[in-house]
């Protein structure tokens, strides 16, 4: 992981990563407390909030939709369901496993935030996400017609 020269004694970025770690468990209690949805979408329903709006208006998946769901279905095990309601939630649902344990080596070994995104490539993953987005939603829209 990163060097010794790396090694933040930033308080705001302990902070940052404490928020991260926080963040990301409070996540994973929240899909753990909800029931995955049968239909692949909808789950987030259960937390209050509205139906996809997107959904309602066009009858046409947004990349979102089954995200809550793939979430819900990951943290029961159920890889399968999860990256069948939605491929992208299947990975974020990954990333977000991932970033509790770096979280938490951050906050105890002191790395600073630029040095853990600059180690581990994080701006090219996220662009990678970013587009695998996109690629869901045009292929959801093309099998939709």
């Amino acid at each position: 992981m990163p060097s010794r020269e790396a090694r933040s004694t930033s308080v705001a970025e302990r902070v940052l990563w404490g928020c991260l770690a926080v963040g990301g468990l409070a996540v994973l209690a929240a899909a753990m407390w909800i029931e995955p949805d049968p239909r692949g979408y909808g789950t987030h329903t259960q937390l209050g909030l509205p139906p996809c709006g997107f959904l309602t208006l066009t009858g046409f998946p947004c990349p979102g939709c089954g995200l809550t769901t793939a979430f819900a279905y990951g943290v029961r095990g159920q890889w399968w369901l999860a990256g069948t309601a939605n491929p992208l939630g299947l990975v974020l649902f990954l990333i977000v496993c991932a970033t509790v344990p770096i979280s938490m080596l951050a906050i105890l070994r002191g790395w600073s935030f630029a040095s853990v995104v600059d180690r581990l490539s994080l701006d090219r993953w996220a662009l990678a996400v970013a587009g695998c987005g996109l690629v869901l939603g045009v292929v959801r829209f093309a099998s939709a017609l």
